[in-house]
């Protein structure tokens, strides 16, 4: 029989492995920029590391984003109804960078029936087509821990340009595993993602918080709607 001392490490060992946060590690190829980001979801948190420079967190729960700037020691909170308000206005531009053929609630990616090896993960091949929105997909089923992966990836997508880009974009939700590659191209912009590496672990708490020597800068006030 385990001692009360023993049990009581081993509860605390699980709860510390239940309250563990996900970081993603995904590397990112645009036209003439490449580099990694970096995910880090813990609960209704999510902190992206977009470069040494910026990071911002989102409240899953609000929708309020917290962009940093590190350089200047600053931050910006944007408001759900701001983040909202440029989701809308930005929509808007794609459509009419797109033209008549591109609509909202799009069907689902189709999958080809092709498999590949990425990052030594078994991946099925799906497209994805919109008007001038195209996208490729490689969905791996037998990604380790794929639901708190998947769960994470849904937390993260809740906010910023994943946000305002949603209408139009394919509903990864729908298919099975973990998306570990995906290539888009809207009007030959390119844009592919592959992620690198995504584990269960502790994050230092104050990395969710707006650090004490940052001073907060006003959101710039927005035009009026035409």
């Amino acid at each position: 029989m385990k001692s009360p001392l023993a049990l009581t490490a081993l509860l605390l060992i699980a709860a510390g492995l239940a309250r563990a946060d996900v970081v993603i590690v995904q590397k990112v190829n645009s036209v003439g920029q490449s580099g990694e980001i970096t995910v880090k979801v813990s609960g209704d948190k999510v902190r992206t590391d977009v470069s040494p420079e910026v990071s911002t967190i989102t409240d899953a729960s609000t929708g309020d984003i917290t962009t940093l700037m590190h350089g200047q020691k600053a931050y910006i909170v944007i408001p759900a109804a701001a983040s909202k308000e440029m989701a809308e206005k930005m929509a808007k531009q794609m459509q009419d960078a797109g033209g008549a053929t591109m609509v909202t609630s799009p069907a689902a990616p189709v999958a080809t029936g092709k498999t590949d090896k990425i990052n030594g993960y078994n991946a099925a091949e799906y497209t994805f087509s919109n008007g001038p929105l195209k996208a490729t997909i490689w969905m791996s089923a037998d990604f380790p821990n794929a639901k708190e992966v998947t769960d994470a990836l849904a937390k993260f997508r809740k906010g910023g340009l994943a946000d305002m880009t949603k209408a139009f974009a394919p509903d990864l939700s729908v298919l099975p595993g973990v998306p570990v590659k995906t290539e888009t191209d809207f009007n030959g912009q390119k844009i592919e993602t592959e992620i690198v590496s995504a584990t269960e672990q502790a994050v230092d708490p104050n990395e969710y918080q707006v650090p004490a020597t940052y001073t907060e800068m006003k959101l710039p006030t927005l035009p009026p709607p035409k």
